[in-house]
């Protein structure tokens, strides 16, 4: 169930859609390339199965030739060890 809290911490992402990849560097250690812009896709995630995910925000970081990397953001609220294993 969508809460008031994880419909403000999306548009959080909305806002400012880098603070997906400086999350991902400052909290998790993932390296990111180097990108000049980051903007936001479409959360609608099709499947050719046909199994459909909805991602909260989609990030895309780019530079001067196009994108370099995508980010997902699914907002957790609390540990749900089924949770990680449910996207492929």
């Amino acid at each position: 169930m969508l809460s008031q809290l994880h419909e403000v911490l999306i548009e959080l992402f909305h806002h400012r859609p880098a603070l997906a990849a400086e999350l991902l560097t400052t909290s998790l250690g993932v390296t990111v390339p180097t990108y000049q812009h980051a903007r936001l896709e479409s959360c609608e995630l099709t499947d050719l199965a046909p199994t459909e995910y909805r991602a909260d925000t989609v990030v895309v970081l780019t530079d001067n030739t196009g994108p370099v990397f995508a980010i997902i953001v699914e907002i957790q609220l609390g540990r749900d060890s089924d949770k990680r294993w449910s996207w492929p």
